[in-house]
């Protein structure tokens, strides 16, 4: 097979949307061809050595993917990114099947779709649908090792690699209050990308506290998992990371399909829903740390409904229909 990925790459989009197709990727035994957004040192070091990368230098460019489709054999696309629409590649591609992640339920086109939060979409003949948390695109490597113990409980704070909105900060401020009015011991690990905007004002916030550590660019966040008791953040591709490591999760949102995303994963026990106040942070946390059968529930749920073998079955998919095709 000749795989071709197109991904965003901008900073501003985070790393969920490379991440997922790299654990992708790793179920595909042939080397793959990288198009991503612009050049990046992060990316560059994470591809195999066997595969290409490529730079549009644009967010919704796609021109060198084209030029290159005959050139390398290209039969099959593989699409994470939102400012690319599949009816442009569709236009270009010459009957090559495309793949689409759709988190926003748009019914692209597409010969697979894929979305792996619980969402509803109303089938169309002709296209495949992988629905849900079975497809979540995670790295095995988050549900196969247990937690380890110790005597302070570990708070991971994490909104993604960019988090524009500046959640994180509000967050922090609200577990400092936390921690003053209840006298509990914690140790909070904050994990954000070099890119981000607010890096300057976490450091000065988090200044001379030494419970408190920030984390830039972390690539073993299985390690990470493993010694959280809880975490904060949004229903991205980290939260279905934290549902297979089992740590229970806080889920905030950052934007308006992350409000429904959090109803889903609520209406399923997978997590707790808080809003961005110091007010029902403080409440959430404090209940999802005394009330040990609602700590321990979610653990269970998630990882019941995560079980890291979301990308070795999209692969197998992408492969069964280009063998078929």
């Amino acid at each position: 097979m000749r795989l071709a990925i197109r991904v965003s790459s901008a900073s501003s989009s985070g790393r969920g949307h490379f991440e997922r197709c790299l654990a992708i990727r790793s179920y595909i035994p042939e080397g793959v061809f990288w198009f991503v957004d612009y050049e990046s040192d992060y990316i560059k070091n994470k591809i195999f050595k066997s595969d290409k990368i490529f730079y549009e230098n644009g967010k919704n460019k796609f021109n060198i993917l084209k030029n290159n489709l005959e050139k390398y054999s290209i039969n099959c696309i593989l699409i994470d990114s939102y400012a690319i629409n599949s009816k442009d590649i569709h236009n270009i591609s010459n009957n090559i099947p495309i793949v689409v992640f759709d988190d926003q339920n748009t019914n692209t086109i597409a010969d697979i779709l894929i979305c792996p939060h619980p969402l509803n979409y109303n089938d169309i003949q002709g296209k495949k649908y992988l629905i849900g948390p079975k497809y979540a695109p995670i790295s095995n490597k988050f549900s196969f090792f247990e937690k380890e113990n110790s005597k302070d409980k570990k708070i991971l704070i994490s909104f993604g690699a960019y988090d524009s909105n500046g959640i994180t900060l509000n967050v922090i401020k609200s577990v400092k209050k936390f921690i003053e009015d209840s006298k509990y011991n914690l140790n909070i690990i904050i994990i954000l990308g070099k890119e981000s905007p607010i890096i300057t004002k976490v450091q000065h916030e988090i200044q001379n506290l030494s419970n408190y550590k920030l984390i830039l660019d972390c690539d073993k966040m299985e390690k990470i998992y493993k010694n959280c008791d809880i975490a904060i953040g949004s229903p991205g591709l980290s939260y279905l990371e934290r549902m297979a490591s089992g740590t229970p999760s806080i889920l905030i949102s950052q934007n308006k399909l992350h409000d429904i995303l959090i109803n889903k994963w609520v209406d399923l026990g997978c997590g707790i829903k808080a809003e961005n106040s110091a007010n029902s942070i403080e409440y959430t946390l404090k209940k999802l740390i005394l009330d040990d059968n609602l700590h321990q529930e979610l653990i269970l749920k998630g990882k019941n409904t995560v079980d890291g073998k979301g990308a070795e079955r999209i692969a197998k998919e992408i492969i069964n229909m280009v063998s078929i095709k």
